[in-house]
């Protein structure tokens, strides 16, 4: 929410596959002293039923040296066939002793590597634009995981049997240059389906930072993984040639007592938006209300984006419910239920498409149209006021991690923040500053969509731009860009003369608490004496408890919603319903 659309960590196809790839040195059999072969296989990994890689690997083991894991990945993509090979040595206690994974693709290669000493793992990630390392502490208990390669989940699997490996420990991904805080739960037992006959298994559930990764097991072997994320499913071709289904459906989604929930409709311009109306229920009178504004990216109603459950909007929806406060919250065009194509939108569609929503509930018989307010996260924090600064017979609004400058001074400083903490040397983050300085300014400049320009044009503007990169930097509207670097939030923000309470996490890598202070000064300046300002520390963009330095890997999805941030709106709120 308003990040830049950038693949981190734990897409299928990895961070490895946007830099400019390296091709791998040719990997040698491994040495060991009376080998023996533990286990070998082959898996494919499926995105939404399209095959992305097959895995082909083999584990020997010997009893001075311990073991030895190989392999050779091909994948498909951008029409181009990238080829990975890994060679993984782990002592007899499945400690890692060395790590090295060669990438291949016409783009270039790549070259991943980890190295143990006494107290640190040393990382490097080498490719045809430089260098990048980074050390992480040692611990006790450590593994390498990384989804490129699901023969890795092997060996987890075989060193949780051998009591080497604790439920919780640390999973280490050299293509990140990183480390993650990893747990492991208890195994269940589940029914899965190949080939149309069923079969039982356990399931293990992993969370590697934010990521859900769930391991089958049958026969003691590795049977497949999925990452419902990312609809990501891995299965072992050797053992089950058409495939593994679990039909899991996922937690149901039970609404808690004392509210009820409704969906509804309602026409922008000739889009049919869905959203959900949530009421305390029985309630005797009209109640006042709130309407939430969403993030940047592909997010529904609940503010969930492909591949990053939040459950922002639904969590506190219910929350606020429960306090007699009533809510609408809907799919963003081109999203969920509702029409439209999201790649189109630009910034003065979503700002319509709210409007359009809150004339909607305040015309609901149930809602108390004079006590109605706006809730803006992220993006929403940029829009919300907009509304606001319009009138609309706004009781007030909640700006949660808002920005102060303009879209494009936000890009830069996040790409500078991000970088700068991912151990990038000073002379390669300025070369990247430059490169993102050459495609802010082309979207400041431009005129129309990205079709409206060929690949030529936009290489003239950007030279470091190749085709693997063009589906990232156009990944968002051009217009919506556009839109967002002309627009300046201190001069609408002064302009809003209702109450406003400010959110801000200390802990938030995107937007800095800087921006919170700004906000409230600029309110301060346009003559509005409602302010409060609460900013929190240890608090991330996502509204979650953050103890450990900001990072974009681990944001604490498997925990709620802060309950300072929910008490803090819900009291608020209360205290600015007046009834008219």
């Amino acid at each position: 929410m308003l990040e830049k659309a950038v693949l981190i960590v734990f897409a299928i196809i990895g961070a490895s596959f946007l830099y400019g790839l390296v091709t791998p040195t040719p990997i040698t059999e491994p040495v060991l002293a009376q080998e023996e072969l533990i286990e070998a296989g082959r898996f494919v990994v499926e995105q939404g039923g399209k095959q992305l890689l097959e895995e082909s690997y083999t584990l020997f083991f010997a009893a001075e040296e311990g073991y030895m894991l190989i392999s050779q990945t091909r994948a498909p993509t951008l029409g181009d066939s990238v080829t990975l090979a890994q060679q993984y040595q782990l002592d007899p206690g499945f400690t890692p002793i060395a790590y090295h994974v060669a990438v291949d693709a016409s783009s270039g290669l790549q070259i991943v590597s980890a190295q143990w000493s006494n107290l640190v793992v040393h990382m490097e990630l080498l490719t045809s634009e430089g260098a990048q390392s980074a050390n992480v502490l040692r611990t006790s208990n450590e593994i390498i995981l990384d989804n490129n390669l699901i023969s890795q989940y092997v060996l987890l699997i075989l060193a949780m049997k051998a009591g080497e490996i604790e439920r919780d420990f640390t999973a280490i991904v050299p293509q990140a240059l990183s480390s993650f805080a990893s747990h492991l739960d208890e195994p269940s037992v589940v029914e899965f389906t190949s080939g149309g006959k069923q079969y039982e298994g356990g399931l293990y559930r992993l969370h590697i930072g934010d990521l859900l990764v769930l391991m089958v097991i049958h026969g003691g072997r590795l049977a497949g993984l999925q990452i419902p994320q990312q609809a990501i499913c891995a299965y072992n071709a050797l053992l089950f040639p058409k495939g593994i289904s679990l039909g899991l459906e996922g937690t149901a989604d039970v609404i808690p007592s004392g509210i009820e929930e409704h969906e509804v409709t309602f026409n922008s311009n000739g889009i049919t938006l869905t959203g959900t109306l949530t009421l305390p229920a029985h309630a005797p009178k009209p109640v006042p209300a709130v309407l939430f504004v969403h993030g940047s990216g592909p997010v529904d109603r609940n503010e969930n984006a492909p591949g990053l459950e939040t459950n922002i909007f639904r969590d506190l929806a219910r929350s606020l419910s429960q306090a007699g406060i009533a809510s609408l919250r809907y799919d963003k065009r081109g999203t969920g239920e509702s029409e439209g194509v999201f790649s189109d939108s630009s910034m003065n569609d979503l700002l319509a498409d709210a409007r359009i929503a809150l004339s909607a509930l305040q015309a609901c018989d149930k809602i108390d149209r004079h006590s109605c307010f706006l809730i803006g996260h992220s993006e929403g924090g940029i829009l919300a006021p907009i509304i606001g600064s319009e009138g609309n017979d706004l009781a007030g609004i909640v700006i949660i991690a808002g920005a102060a400058h303009s879209l494009d001074v936000i890009i830069r400083g996040q790409v500078e923040r991000l970088n700068r903490g991912s151990g990038m040397s000073e002379n390669q983050l300025q070369t990247m500053l430059e490169q993102e300085d050459q495609y802010l300014s082309f979207v400041r400049r431009s005129t129309g969509e990205w079709s409206s320009y060929s690949f030529a044009e936009l290489k003239k503007a950007m030279p470091w731009l190749t085709e693997e990169k063009y589906h990232e930097v156009t990944a968002l509207s051009l217009t919506w860009l556009r839109e967002h670097f002309q627009h300046d939030p201190l001069a609408t923000i002064a302009q809003v003369s209702c109450p406003v309470l400010i959110i801000q996490g200390e802990k938030d890598l995107q937007i800095p608490a800087k921006e919170a202070k700004l906000l409230a000064a600029g309110l301060a300046g346009g003559g509005n004496s409602d302010v409060t300002l609460d900013i929190f520390p240890d608090l991330n963009h996502l509204l979650r408890y953050h103890p450990e330095e900001p990072n974009l890997l681990n944001r604490h999805l498997d925990s709620l919603i802060d309950l300072r941030v929910t008490t803090a709106i819900t009291t608020w709120l209360l205290d600015h319903n007046v009834p008219r």
